[in-house]
């Protein structure tokens, strides 16, 4: 009932939110197999002022969630967390290493988009401390260092990716236990609007946004399809104030390779997107609804086409 009111307040409060007109970008590119599990052992440019309403109304909308009425693309979402200690691993050898993972996808056919990035270790926990999760869980969050995402248009196509001798390679060379001792793998189904703004763009420029992975794993496999049924009503339920709130994307599902574990991908157009929505009610709400997990590990990283700095 107090989750339900705080919830009907800042639904109130939503349309008369102060929403930022700048916005800002950051560099970015993408260990262990690429297929299983969880092994925790194993510049910033400023980008044209933009009006976020107007581009709702360009773009036809700005929340890419199928609805009951649309058309929809099956898509295949594969998250590849990764973790290079600072104290033993250069900046350089982290930051080629996860070029050349990212840059699979122009070696190996069969990847619709794909996006990369450093986490960002200041902002990787924005939100999480409303929430109910257990705070050994939290302390988790954290441990990964960088990021990548592949999206596929079909298993068939993500399994011809992995067995690829390229991308076997790859592993071999840059994911060894004595460069990245620690990754977390998951590969989930979903589906997106029939939409090739949905399918291919990141944020609010094609090659910019902010992307929030997530990688989950629950006690038993009953949790995780909880967890999935309930945060699949809490978006039919919230889905227009989740968009006034900042979020652009988001697709879940229950891992194909472990019934006890899920992905999350979100994403948003800028910093100030993901930081608006990762401190509303809305975000703290939509994670409660995880259920019985026993780990939790997130990395969040910003791309942008004006490149500077260093992953």
């Amino acid at each position: 009932a107090c989750l339900g009111s705080m919830l009907a307040h800042a639904k109130s409060t939503a349309a008369v939110m102060p929403r930022p007109r700048l916005s800002l970008g950051f560099c970015s590119r993408p260990g262990h197999d690429f297929r299983h599990g969880i092994h925790p052992n194993a510049g910033f440019g400023l980008t044209r002022p933009s009006c976020l309403r107007q581009r709702r109304r360009e773009r036809g909308g700005v929340l890419s969630v199928p609805s009951a009425k649309g058309k929809t693309q099956g898509v295949v979402e594969h998250l590849l967390l990764m973790r290079f200690d600072p104290e033993t691993t250069k900046q350089d050898k982290a930051k080629s290493s996860i070029e050349n993972v990212w840059s699979l996808q122009y070696r190996v056919g069969g990847v619709i988009c794909s996006s990369a990035g450093k986490s960002d270790q200041e902002k990787v926990k924005n939100g999480l401390e409303a929430t109910r999760l257990d705070v050994q869980l939290l302390k988790q969050v954290g441990y990964y260092t960088h990021g990548v995402h592949f999206r596929f248009p079909s298993k068939a196509q993500l399994d011809s990716f992995l067995e690829s001798p390229v991308v076997q390679k790859m592993q071999e060379d840059e994911l060894r236990p004595d460069r990245c001792p620690g990754t977390a793998v998951v590969s989930f189904e979903s589906s997106l609007p029939e939409d090739l703004f949905a399918i291919f763009r990141k944020g609010q420029d094609w090659d910019e946004g902010y992307d929030h992975l997530l990688v989950v794993e629950c006690k038993e496999s009953r949790d995780a399809s909880s967890t999935i049924e309930e945060m699949q009503k809490f978006l039919e339920e919230y889905r227009p104030n989740m968009e006034e709130f900042g979020l652009q994307q988001v697709t879940f599902g229950k891992a194909l390779n472990n019934d006890k574990q899920l992905g999350m991908l979100m994403r948003f157009r800028n910093e100030f997107d993901f930081e608006a929505y990762t401190k509303s009610l809305y975000y703290t709400a939509f994670v409660d609804c995880i259920r019985s997990a026993v780990s939790l590990s997130i990395v969040t990283y910003p791309m942008g086409s004006q490149k500077s700095g260093t992953l």
